[in-house]
């Protein structure tokens, strides 16, 4: 393994501190999905509500994202990141101390959720692009798996840490934790470079959104990979939304084991982000992206008939490196892909299509109710792999960058 490569993104100052900032953040949302659906499965005992919780948050993350594409192309995108941040960690204070002085409700916990995505719809485009202009076209890749890197740090300690420190003390404390882990995040915002656009958006909010959504649509290889990212997030990620059901109705086990999911899965997205970054640059990013997918899919709909601890956290380790490769290489694309005075509402439309993961939970929990988690992750994985299938004749021209 080439270190040189590996650490080519973390040689610019300004990209160690906006990496620190995404460590936070992650340290915070991983465990924050792990506490909320199980307090919400203590409080109603239902798949359905567990769903929908992150489904509202992922709904308001859509309909905010392309505004703020827009927004950071037209203002400072630090400003936009700092004040998404805050607010987010705002929200999840309110939820812990509501749930310590047990005055929470689920309609609190679902408004809150809300709040949040809207938050995370306004963060990501903003962090994105904010990263672009930090390392340049050459090391973005390196940066993106660099950023994946962090999320699945986060995912191998915090979930499992959230799973212990709820069977010790409650989701209660948990939650006022992580409130503190994304106020860390804002702090590190503030060693990052204040970043304007280059070629600032003119004319109405509307006209702008309009551009955004017909450059990205317009661009064949574009409207592929947004279709791909969409479909994975809202039927492979979201499984990820019945690791309750799982831990506790197939695997027959608590939180402790509630927390070993993801953290295995975040063992597998470093593993994944490690050997992405190790390449520095990959020149056949299309096939990279389609066979991850493929196999996503395939390792998925396995893991949903496994009732055997050992095996499915395998499975989910291998699913978290295909779902890192995946994503590295979709979110690489978009961005050079992207004209650079369009790139805030390219990212923008990106940030809506990932939000798909809320509508997956919701998705997701309803199928659960009705026809089980088993056949509830199946039915969407394999519709992963059939969508992958047919991008295969397009996975040749995703290997030229517009540059």
């Amino acid at each position: 393994m080439d270190k040189s490569r590996v650490l080519l993104a973390f040689r610019i100052r300004e990209y160690r501190w906006l990496w620190l900032s995404s460590l936070a953040n992650a340290n915070g949302f991983m465990p924050l999905m792990v506490g909320q659906g199980w307090l919400i499965l203590t409080i109603t005992n239902s798949p359905f509500m567990v769903g929908l919780a992150p489904g509202l948050g992922g709904i308001a993350a859509m309909i905010s994202s392309p505004i703020a594409g827009v927004l950071v192309d037209r203002i400072n995108r630090r400003s936009v990141l700092i004040v998404s941040q805050s607010i987010m960690a705002s929200s999840v204070l309110v939820l812990g101390l509501l749930t310590i002085f047990n005055l929470i409700e689920v309609w609190q916990i679902l408004m809150l959720s809300t709040i949040s995505g809207l938050s995370r719809g306004f963060g990501n485009p903003a962090r994105s692009t904010l990263m672009y202009d930090v390392v340049g076209p050459k090391a973005i890749m390196n940066a993106m798996a660099g950023q994946m890197l962090s999320f699945q740090f986060a995912s191998i300690f915090g979930p499992l840490a959230a799973g212990f420190i709820m069977a010790a003390h409650g989701p209660g404390p948990l939650f006022l934790m992580i409130s503190g882990s994304l106020y860390l995040s804002v702090i590190f915002l503030f060693k990052v470079p204040s970043i304007n656009p280059k070629i600032k958006a003119s004319g109405s909010i509307l006209t702008n959104l309009q551009q955004g959504i017909v450059t990205t649509f317009r661009d064949k290889r574009l409207r592929t990979i947004m279709t791909a990212v969409f479909i994975t997030e809202t039927l492979a990620f979201s499984a990820t939304s019945m690791f309750p059901i799982i831990a506790r109705d197939v695997l027959l086990a608590g939180p402790i084991v509630l927390g070993l999911l993801p953290t295995f899965r975040g063992i597998g997205g470093v593993i994944g982000a490690i050997t992405v970054s190790s390449f520095g640059d990959i020149k056949y990013k299309g096939w990279t992206l389609i066979i991850a997918d493929i196999i996503l899919g395939c390792l998925l709909i396995i893991f949903a008939f496994s009732n055997n601890l050992n095996v499915s956290l395998f499975l989910v380790l291998l699913s978290g490196a295909c779902g890192t490769t995946f994503s590295t290489m979709a979110t690489t694309l978009i961005q050079t892909l992207a004209p650079d005075n369009m790139r805030g509402r390219v990212m923008g439309i990106h940030g809506f299509i990932i939000s798909g993961l809320g509508l997956g939970g919701i998705f997701m929990g309803a199928m659960s109710s009705l026809f089980g988690t088993t056949w509830a992750i199946t039915s969407g994985s394999v519709t992963v792999i059939s969508n992958a299938t047919r991008s295969i004749p397009v996975a040749k021209s995703l290997q030229t960058i517009r540059k």
